[in-house]
């Protein structure tokens, strides 16, 4: 056990936490945990698990964590996100990943599925989602899937989004820091490279892992009405996050901010995003494709034959 860590630890929730309040009652419960002994012999993976479970238990905050690096790193960094390697580093990984998008897929009925890992800064992930979107493009009906995925960031999920809406540019987030000013704004986007899906009827399958931005792309497309939510509630983690390095091997996930939403003038913190449509993770997807079936069917659209019937047996299951 380090105490000069701790001490470090406690002193960034004082001063950096997004809510000062919370802040200074998480940083109390490392100080009591300290006292009472509860990191006696704890080091390394140990360590950061237990004062992660003290920082969750006093805030509720998901995103909030003590994390342990086997690489050391140099504390002058401040904010890991802020050394070009890493982030270089974290690009070349993501390429690995397909920046992601795990999958896209025609279903049974013409509904597209588009399975997402991740949703990063469009930089990186705009070119696969174009090319994803632009396959499923004359799919009647569009699932996203994030029941198994990492989050992401608030431009990446904006880039997505503004392939379901109409222009013009509507705005999706406040970015919100301690002191309660707005750093960042985020907006649905008018040119885009992929055509828009605004009119199909989409679903967003969720799961009880869901975490942070794959929460954003859920609860913004529910509260905006766009898309129905399919699944289990969420983890409920919204603050954005600094990565601090706090000591050569442990990281501090420290949310510094807060979001907005535009519809709704809250957030997912704590609560999660309630699903529309509550089921099993593993049944969601099936769940979804009979409601778009039974949604395509009602919409009297024209349909071939053979798509009309495999649109029937899934309303039939």
């Amino acid at each position: 056990m380090d105490e000069d860590l701790l001490a470090r630890i406690v002193v960034r929730l004082r001063e950096r936490y997004v809510l000062p309040e919370a802040g200074r009652q998480a940083a109390d419960a490392v100080v009591r945990a300290l006292d009472e002994g509860a990191f006696v012999g704890r080091s390394g993976t140990a360590l950061a698990a237990a004062v992660t479970e003290v920082l969750q238990t006093a805030s509720s905050d998901r995103h909030l964590q003590l994390r342990y690096s086997g690489a050391p790193r140099d504390p002058a960094v401040g904010n890991e996100w802020d050394d070009p390697e890493v982030l270089a580093a974290y690009w070349a990984e993501q390429d690995h990943h397909n920046q992601g998008i795990h999958r896209a897929e025609r279903l049974a009925g013409n509904v597209g599925l588009l399975v997402i890992e991740s949703l990063d800064e469009p930089e990186g992930t705009g070119p696969v989602i174009d090319g994803a979107l632009a396959f499923l493009s004359r799919c009647a009906a569009l699932v996203l899937d994030v029941r198994v995925s990492n989050g992401g960031a608030p431009t990446g999920v904006a880039y997505l989004v503004s392939h379901f809406v109409e222009p013009p540019t509507r705005k999706l987030l406040d970015v919100v820091d301690r002191e309660g000013q707005v750093v960042m704004q985020t907006w649905t986007q008018t040119h885009l490279s992929a055509p828009r899906m605004a009119r199909q009827p989409l679903f967003v399958l969720t799961s009880g892992r869901t975490p942070s931005g794959t929460e954003e792309l859920a609860y913004d497309l529910q509260a905006m009405g766009r898309a129905v939510v399919v699944g289990e509630t969420t983890v409920g983690a919204a603050n954005p996050v600094e990565s601090v390095v706090v000591d050569p091997h442990f990281l501090l996930r420290l949310p510094t901010q807060r979001v907005v939403n535009a519809d709704t003038g809250g957030n997912w913190e704590a609560t999660g995003v309630v699903p529309d449509v509550a089921c099993a993770a593993a049944e969601a997807l099936g769940v979804a494709h009979r409601l778009a079936a039974e949604r395509l069917l009602a919409s009297g659209a024209e349909v071939p034959d053979a798509v009309r019937r495999e649109l029937e047996a899934l309303v039939r299951t």
